[in-house]
């Protein structure tokens, strides 16, 4: 047998899609960041039971997720008939608490020592005799095309494992090649099958290191996913990795969205007590509502400028250069009134600008946050608490978006775009003649829009 490395695995369009979501998810989850401690604790609570339960569930124990749970709770095995099934509960809670405690340590992924202690934890008590050891025999996977190697072969295969795992995890920088890097582990683990027993959970363990080591989650493979799953793992033998890569993507995104909705009702609990305990009068409310219809009438006008700015490029019949929009929702009241007293928001994206010239491409992310208060805003007559529509820019290799204001010899002139009164503000910075940030006031939305996408497509080579 021999061991693809990592960088053979080419991922088609539809996985690359499915990627980029995944990406977009990650960076609000990483914005939240850090999360506060109760909701960090619920969530890890939660997780912990699924990813014990999915995992034994998919080699055929057959606990429940309550029992699993109640095992992992109370540590003890209240059923002495299902000892077996009891005690790899435990034990798998115990190595992902584990291998958890190896997020820190540096070059824990591909350290073999590490990697069979891991095993040992997983096996105690169901087989000691062969817990940390590779196998000495021969075994046969069912149904399988591919049988694991000669077991003569599992110490060089899992050298060349490890070998391959650490070039790669260290090359990879953006979320995709970790995304990668982590189902390629995960499946050669599953291929070479190291072990007498317990290879399929070690798979999924050392998935969830690198996943987690690369500001992910894990990806908790369901049982109701159990024959696709094993599907994909065979067309991965046959040298097609879009199934398994597309399977964990679907399942790493799922855990980012537990702990987004996990953080939403903490701030909805936190906005109800808040409105018990402050007053506002029915006038007052009545005028910040009409002040945000205002706002949010202006700001799509913005949105509707850049879409038929870039609409127009697409369409000049130069295919080697294209402009493409993804509109995103618009905040409501309370996110707006959040951001205007200086709190910060998940799902502020506004919209997306896409530039791609030939084989390259280059994003900018149109984002709402509070304004930054500046010496010149006095000048440009801007009150205090607004919102301003902030622009962050990301290429292929960069791991997240960086706003324009903290990229380092950024040769566009945009940095914000503010609305007040109706009015349409602009700031921008290293503008030919002028000194720190300037302001202009009552700019057209078109004509942000025109310059801004000029400037790209003269100064970024997308």
């Amino acid at each position: 047998m021999d061991l693809p490395k990592p960088s053979e695995w080419k991922p088609g369009e539809a996985t690359k899609s499915l990627m980029k979501d995944l990406e977009d998810i990650a960076y609000q989850v990483n914005e939240i960041r850090p999360l506060t401690d109760p909701v960090l604790k619920t969530v890890q609570q939660q997780l912990l039971g699924e990813r014990v339960f999915s995992s034994n569930a998919i080699e055929g124990n057959t606990l429940t997720l309550r029992e699993t749970v109640l095992i992992l709770q109370t540590g003890a095995i209240l059923d002495k008939k299902r000892k077996r099934e009891a005690t790899e509960a435990l034990n798998l809670g115990r190595a992902y608490q584990e291998v958890d405690q190896l997020l820190s340590v540096e070059g824990a992924p591909w350290d073999e020592d590490r990697f069979l202690h891991i095993h040992k934890v997983l096996m105690s008590s169901i087989n000691d005799r062969m817990a940390g050891c590779y196998r000495g025999q021969d075994v046969m996977i069912r149904g399988a095309r591919h049988q694991p190697p000669d077991p003569r072969h599992d110490k060089d295969l899992m050298l060349s494992f490890f070998q391959y795992l650490e070039q790669g995890t260290l090359e990879a920088t953006d979320v995709a090649r970790k995304l990668i890097i982590a189902t390629w582990a995960h499946w050669s683990i599953a291929r070479i099958h190291p072990f007498e027993d317990g290879n399929g959970r070690m798979a999924r363990l050392w998935q969830d290191l690198l996943l987690l080591r690369g500001r992910l989650t894990s990806s908790i493979i369901r049982p109701e996913d159990r024959s696709g799953y094993y599907e994909a793992l065979s067309a991965a033998d046959e040298g097609d990795c879009d199934p398994l890569v597309q399977l964990i993507c679907r399942r790493v995104h799922g855990t980012l969205q537990v702990y987004l909705n996990a953080q939403e009702e903490a701030d909805e609990l936190k906005e109800w007590a808040a409105g018990l305990v402050g007053s506002v009068s029915a006038s007052e409310i009545e005028r910040r509502r009409l002040e945000y219809e205002r706002w949010r009438h202006t700001v799509e006008r913005v949105r509707d400028a850049f879409d038929r700015c870039a609409t127009l490029v697409s369409a000049s019949g130069d295919q080697s250069v294209q402009v493409s929009m993804k509109p995103l929702d618009l905040i409501d009241q309370t996110v707006w009134e959040s951001l205007r007293a200086g709190g910060h928001a998940r799902k502020a994206w506004f919209f997306r600008l896409v530039f791609r010239r030939r084989d390259s491409v280059v994003w900018y992310i149109f984002y709402f946050g509070p304004h930054e208060w500046k010496p010149a805003d006095v000048e440009a007559g801007l009150s205090s608490s607004l919102v301003g529509l902030q622009i962050s820019e990301q290429s292929p290799g960069m791991e997240r978006a960086i706003n324009l204001d903290e990229l380092e010899n950024s040769p566009l002139s945009l940095r914000e775009i503010i609305v007040q009164d109706n009015r349409v503000i602009r700031r921008r910075f290293n503008v030919p003649g002028q000194e720190g940030f300037v302001y202009d006031v009552d700019v057209p939305p078109l004509r942000v829009a025109k310059e801004f996408i000029e400037e790209v497509l003269s100064t970024r080579r997308a």
